[in-house]
């Protein structure tokens, strides 16, 4: 399709998505930003946030993703995504994931405060703010 970027969503464990869209826009540690065709290269680093790739020029085909920071390089319209942990927010449940942030939070508020729990308490509050950021990204496109 003319006037397009070929994208690829990567985590180390799987290509959440490959294909042609009209824009791209992530979030940076230092605010949003978009890329649109025949943008300059360019590699940058991605903070923990969203990922929004519009499919089409109609603004509902919007593929929407929760990010936990990685990488993003644009070259000859090709954009690539790396990132550790990464979820389509149309597959999210915002019951689920409340479900899931108050168990850990029970769990890691379970533990001894010794020095011997500290890395499984730092383990839970990794995944708590996981969570957490996942909500927000999921309040924003609450339909995905």
């Amino acid at each position: 399709m003319p006037g397009t970027l070929l994208v690829d969503v990567v985590t180390p464990t799987a290509t959440l998505y490959s294909g042609e869209v009209r824009q791209v826009v992530a979030t940076s540690p230092t605010g949003e930003f978009g890329v649109l065709p025949l943008h300059a290269p360019m590699v940058c680093e991605l903070g923990r946030g969203e990922l929004r790739l519009t499919l089409d020029n109609t603004a509902g085909d919007v593929d929407v993703y929760a990010l936990q920071g990685g990488y993003l390089q644009v070259a000859l319209d090709h954009v690539t995504v790396l990132t550790d942990r990464a979820v389509a927010v149309k597959e999210l449940n915002a019951a689920e994931l409340n479900t899931q942030l108050a168990a850990l939070k029970a769990e890691r508020d379970a533990l001894p405060a010794d020095d011997e729990h500290l890395d499984a308490r730092s383990d839970i509050q990794r995944e708590m703010d996981w969570l957490s950021s996942v909500l927000i990204v999921l309040g924003h496109h609450p339909n995905g």
